[in-house]
């Protein structure tokens, strides 16, 4: 516990040593909620709890089943959990399997099996933002940035749902209650509301630690590499500003997408524990993945 006070003390110390710089990145990482998350996530948040609160998600997931089901040993919603989760982004993959868990409409095995591989960086993200620093960098062919991004979380699930015999069908799913459209949509938007804000403080509070990297002993680029690993959307841009090779900067941006940095943990830690599911889970299969989306691209990106 002394510990603990200690290092809050610390924290506190190095804030108030450097305000403007904290205020900085504090607001950097408010601005980038606001002007980038807010009007990106909230739509997909609001269309998914309707579908999940109507009942129009296992309807998705039997439509999805017939094209999928002989690869993803998974019920129905599990399908629809991995169709919004790779589809929509981050968070929205913990986002819809923690709801479908809280319904009882999915067992804590699937949860967590679906976690370890459909919780990852958005496809309109990677295509509007990554994609053309990739090619800047030279990479003019981005299919296999797409595979390591999307194609091992892919194919890491496939392996996940063959270990995982206690995902059925059978699964006992309570009735989802009548409600009025004007019901369901006030209630999707208090919900997603409150989730959006607590987003938006994690991604706030994680920016303004990025002080506490401009006091430790090392580069520039280090620095901006470590901030990627903190908070992903300014952390990108902080790589690619740096002085590295661009297969480096490469290498660097594409790995911490793939672990999705200590804000995107924090958010989706804010969805599992509305649900009682582990984010210790969670953060395991995240550093396998990881780990082995960082050997693949170290390959890929490596000068022969």
């Amino acid at each position: 516990m002394l510990f603990k006070t200690l290092a809050y003390l610390l924290l506190i110390i190095i804030i108030l040593s450097k305000p403007e710089a904290t205020f900085q990145y504090a607001y950097e990482g408010l601005y980038q909620w606001a002007a980038k998350m807010v009007p990106t996530l909230f739509p997909f948040m609001m269309i998914s709890s309707i579908m999940v609160y109507s009942g129009a998600d296992i309807e998705l997931g039997h439509m999805l089943s017939h094209v999928l089901r002989k690869l993803y040993k998974y019920s129905s919603y599990g399908l629809y959990a991995i169709f919004m989760g790779f589809f929509c982004g981050f968070p929205m993959g913990a986002k819809v399997v923690s709801d479908l868990y809280d319904k009882e409409k999915i067992s804590k095995s699937e949860a967590d099996t679906l976690l370890a591989f459909c919780n990852n960086i958005g496809p309109a993200y990677f295509v509007g933002i990554i994609m053309p620093l990739l090619r800047e960098c030279g990479y003019h062919n981005t299919l296999p940035f797409v595979f390591g991004m999307y194609g091992i979380p892919a194919v890491y699930g496939i392996v996940m749902g063959r270990g995982t015999p206690s995902v059925s069908e059978n699964h006992h799913v309570p009735d989802t209650p009548r409600t009025s459209l004007a019901a369901t949509l006030k209630k999707s938007c208090v919900d997603n509301t409150q989730s959006l804000i607590l987003l938006g403080g994690y991604i706030t509070f994680t920016n303004a630690f990025r002080i506490v990297l401009d006091f430790m002993p090392i580069s520039v680029n280090g620095k901006n590499i470590l901030s990627s690993f903190l908070e992903i959307i300014g952390g990108v841009q902080a790589i690619y500003k740096t002085a590295l090779l661009p297969n480096q900067k490469v290498f660097w941006i594409m790995t911490a997408l793939c672990f999705g940095g200590v804000s995107c943990i924090m958010q989706t830690s804010s969805f599992l524990e509305k649900s009682g599911l582990s984010i210790g889970h969670y953060l395991k299969h995240k550093g396998i993945t990881t780990l082995i989306s960082a050997v693949y691209y170290f390959i890929l990106t490596r000068p022969f």
